[in-house]
């Protein structure tokens, strides 16, 4: 009903509005569940594995999540023209998604045998579903995002729940997200793994002072000068941590991430198509690589980066791998593949590789300098209709006598031209060079 309300009630696109910052309001909630969950102490075995399973399967569910922005950044233009819809049915319901979705809503059931993970969901009218026919079966627009978010509250707060029960209750700790606080700095919320988090807290008033800040429950060493309390961290490992500071007054919460290095090309802006010996520009979307010690490489291009694009020169026909380097460890690598070009060109060269006329040419020479010419046939039509000549080369080097050709009115036709890539293996063709000749 009250998405009813909101549909006809408000402008066209407001009720999208709602739910996406719903979700993000349910992302931050679970933000704090995740970084509660992971900073417990917990000395028996069995309850260690099952508060990591329950947190692997919450980053399972962010399949969904990386999925729809996919589809939404390549198909929703705008909140006038939203069909999550679509994405529910085809990629959830009846995609691979939806026995994903299932498959991890049932391990959760199994394992904690819990009343927010009911094997067997009932909808108002009494009818029963599967988790994914239950939350994704005619999804309304905008909701998605939500759905993923609410599962995953489903999950952390059965594990609280049973791992410490008073880890749930927010009034006692009378914890405030240090985001709402004025008195703290601007900090990274992702990082990668080598970067520092830094934060810096000004406390003006005397119950501002810090007295305490844990990460993932460990305690900090703080540097305190001039009212000011700064915080240095350096992360060892992947994941989320979960930051608690205490004043003098009350405590504050907040998370940061650290995140693996990713290599992401911007395809949709620009079109892939790399060919043997050519370069081509292609941009990164920086946003998943730090701003220091990148590096690019591949056994089979030549690669050069520099802010935000990567110029690859394939030196292999076929599929060859791109690693991406940070600080010398190779972090993620993806497939690209490159082909032959069309038809390429050749010219008339000197002994210097400078274009010249047949009276004075060396050699048969390649305009792309990647390739070179390994054979070729001469054929020359004299103007007076005598004889053809015909001359076969197994070298780019032009035979005196050719030379000669140019003394008589007729054309020349260098053809069926033979070029290896400088990687030494792929051969191609070249356009027959079509010459003039005036005796």
């Amino acid at each position: 009903m009250v998405f009813i309300l909101f549909l006809f009630f408000s402008q066209a696109g407001e009720y999208v509005m709602h739910y996406t910052s719903l979700a993000k309001t349910q992302k931050a909630l679970n933000t704090y569940l995740e970084g509660r969950l992971s900073s417990l102490i917990l000395e028996n075995a069995s309850d260690d594995q099952y508060r990591n399973d329950v947190l692997n399967r919450v980053a399972s569910l962010d399949q969904i999540g990386n999925r729809f922005d996919l589809y939404e950044s390549q198909n929703i233009a705008g909140l006038d023209q939203y069909r999550e819809n679509r994405f529910a049915e085809r990629q959830v319901r009846r995609g691979e998604l939806g026995p994903m979705f299932n498959s991890t809503w049932n391990q959760q059931q199994v394992q904690s045998n819990g009343s927010w993970t009911p094997l067997v969901l009932t909808d108002y009218n009494g009818s029963e579903s599967n988790p994914t026919d239950f939350f994704f079966k005619e999804t309304p627009n905008a909701v998605v995002p939500s759905l993923v978010e609410h599962a995953k509250t489903s999950f952390l707060v059965e594990a609280l729940e049973e791992l410490n029960k008073q880890a749930l209750v927010f009034e006692k700790y009378n914890l405030e997200l240090l985001e709402d606080a004025e008195f703290a700095s601007v900090f990274k919320k992702r990082l990668f793994l080598g970067e520092d988090f830094q934060l810096t807290i000004n406390a003006e008033d005397k119950k501002d002072s810090v007295e305490a800040v844990s990460i993932n429950s460990l305690p900090q060493n703080l540097t305190k000068q001039a009212g000011k309390t700064e915080l240095v961290y350096r992360p060892q490992s992947w994941g989320k941590y979960f930051v608690e500071i205490q004043t003098s007054s009350q405590r504050f919460y907040t998370s940061f991430e650290v995140v693996r290095p990713r290599l992401r090309f911007l395809s949709q802006e620009e079109l892939i198509d790399l060919k043997l010996g050519q370069s081509q520009s292609i941009s990164i979307d920086k946003k998943f690589i730090p701003t220091e010690g990148v590096a690019f490489e591949s056994e089979f291009a030549e690669v050069a980066y520099t802010n935000g694009f990567l110029q690859v020169k394939p030196t292999t026909v076929g599929e060859f791998t791109l690693r991406l380097n940070v600080n010398g460890q190779a972090l993620d690598s993806v497939l690209l593949g490159s082909r032959v070009p069309e038809l390429l060109e050749v010219t008339l060269a000197d002994a210097f590789g400078k274009n010249c006329k047949l009276g004075s040419a060396h050699r048969i020479q390649s305009v792309n300098t990647n390739f070179q010419v390994l054979s070729y046939t001469a054929v020359f039509y004299p103007k007076d209709g005598s004889e053809v000549k015909l001359y076969r080369s197994l070298s780019r080097l032009i035979r005196p006598d050719v030379g000669l050709w140019a003394l008589k009115d007729g054309t020349l036709v260098i053809k069926e031209i033979t070029l290896l890539s400088s990687n030494g293996i792929t051969k191609t063709s070249a356009e027959p060079l079509i010459i003039s000749t005036n005796g």
